[in-house]
């Protein structure tokens, strides 16, 4: 990054990111943490911590972190200050990452959303995040928390869990809400994920309604080839296999499900736009899982397999930002629950 800047100066249109000459000690040595802390946290999350060492020496470490971003507090959050820099953009992808992946594996939570920020150990931190999001360049490339803890471990070689991380793992997967309420992927959507993962509200706010949107036109866009990749999910395993659970190109899908999967999804598309609570959706989906269950029972469970694999297959910000997702995996979720009712 600080070869192309020195090649390609600021221009029309572009303004640079390098850091001043006179910043070039603070520079080296906030990249130089950077690399320090991107090794306590290779060591936490791949390995074992009998004793919780490498948690302490992280722990330190963020500390650090913590202290370089509050000495130039007066500032809009960056790492030097007022403007980004070439130093926040190496620290981003990083520290994004293990904000989602210890709260995931090992209970260890960094990031809070903005109401309730006064509770975290790491507020400078957290303004930096905050300062970051409001940066086009990196919302376009934010991913969410399910989607940085499933791809990190056929990158890594493997994440160790601890006891501490299962309960916001449970959350992140769409299993429960913290509060054992039910589904954290079940609607109506909690805030924040419960408290776990702070909504995009850059991206929309408060309007569901601009997500619910997105997601239809990501699932309209090219509606065909993702019900052929849904219907996967009845179909045959490829063959090889990938390291990457959610990862299987080889697949074949299943044609015999295929008219039913498009029929949950454009009811599912109704959904998100009329409301899932209106008489008329519900009629919808109602005829549509009578429908399904015509087909016998290894054609539903066919059907169930086929939503279930598009919803945990729904990327960030591959396919679509995380508000967009959420919907779109919540109300996934109500339409198995028909099926499985009927």
């Amino acid at each position: 990054m600080e070869v192309l800047e020195k090649s390609f100066p600021s221009s029309e249109g572009y303004k640079s990111v390098a850091w001043k000459d006179s910043e070039q000690d603070d520079a080296r040595r906030l990249l130089a943490l950077e690399r320090k802390i991107f090794s306590a946290w290779m060591y936490w999350l791949t390995g074992g911590d009998r004793g919780g060492r490498m948690r302490g020496q992280f722990v330190q470490t963020l500390e650090e972190v913590e202290f370089e971003l509050n000495r130039n507090r007066d500032g809009k959050g960056f790492f030097m200050g007022d403007r980004v820099t070439i130093v926040d953009f190496m620290y981003a992808s990083f520290l994004e990452r293990m904000a989602a992946s210890l709260l995931y594996y090992k209970g260890f939570q960094m990031r809070h959303s903005k109401d309730a920020e006064s509770r975290s150990s790491f507020p400078a931190l957290n303004r930096w995040f905050d300062a970051m999001e409001t940066l086009p360049s990196y919302q376009v490339t934010k991913s969410d928390y399910y989607t940085h803890c499933w791809d990190l471990p056929p990158q890594l070689g493997g994440c160790v869990s601890e006891p501490d991380g299962k309960p916001f793992a449970k959350v992140i997967d769409g299993e429960r809400t913290l509060d054992g309420s039910g589904s954290s992927w079940a609607l109506p959507l909690q805030r924040h994920s419960g408290g776990i993962e702070p909504d995009w509200d850059w991206c929309g706010g408060d309007d569901e309604n601009m997500a619910k949107r997105e997601a239809v036109e990501r699932l309209l866009a090219n509606s065909q080839n993702i019900v052929k990749f849904a219907s996967r999910g009845s179909g045959k395993q490829g063959i090889p296999g990938f390291m990457a659970p959610l990862s299987d190109p080889n697949a074949t899908s299943d044609d015999a499900v295929q008219a039913s999967v498009d029929a949950v999804l454009r009811t599912v598309c109704l959904a998100l736009l009329e409301g899932y609570d209106a008489d008329s959706t519900k009629d919808k989906m109602v005829e549509v899982a009578e429908t399904v269950s015509q087909g016998g029972r290894g054609h539903v469970d066919g059907v169930l397999a086929s939503v279930a694999y598009l919803r945990d297959r729904v990327g960030v910000p591959r396919d679509m930002q995380l508000p967009a997702a959420r919907q779109l995996r919540a109300h996934l979720n109500w339409a198995l629950e028909f099926i499985l009712d009927d």
